[in-house]
């Protein structure tokens, strides 16, 4: 662990991954992995090489939530510079649910929740905050 935190501090990798903002009425869905950190975060997962993001993105929400046919709206990319010193490059998405029901993979999540858009714990992945935001300015929800 001590090489793999070395590592990252000096050669700064770059990790290409997708955050998955799904929308019921006007709760935003968090989960905790059971893997990695452990803080509130939106679903998503890493990109696999040749896949485009949105198979991603549709990829794992039925992996990690059991969800289907989902209706996206591309958010684009969001970078930042994570606690772990690694260069995050996050293609976002959004999607309205017609309801609440998820069925978690115990394997992949711990724990999931559904917040208001202003009320996220306090103990959130970086970046869910910006990105959630960037969702709630989209055209998809203007009517919030």
């Amino acid at each position: 662990m001590v090489l793999l935190l070395a590592y990252r501090f000096v050669f700064r990798p770059r990790v290409l991954g997708v955050r998955c903002v799904l929308v019921h009425e006007d709760s935003v869905l968090l989960v905790r992995h059971t893997y990695g950190d452990k803080r509130w975060a939106l679903p998503g997962g890493l990109i696999k090489r040749s896949e485009p993001a949105q198979e991603t993105a549709t990829r794992e929400m039925s992996e990690e939530l059991g969800l289907e046919d989902l209706e996206w709206h591309d958010l684009g990319w969001i970078e930042y510079t994570g606690a772990d010193r690694a260069r995050h490059s996050v293609r976002c998405f959004t999607c309205r649910l017609h309801s609440r029901a998820v069925s978690p993979n115990a394997a992949e999540i711990d724990e999931v929740a559904w917040f208001a858009w202003d009320r996220f714990p306090h103990e959130t992945l970086h970046g869910t905050p910006m990105i959630s935001a960037a969702a709630r300015r989209s055209p998809a929800y203007s009517d919030n």
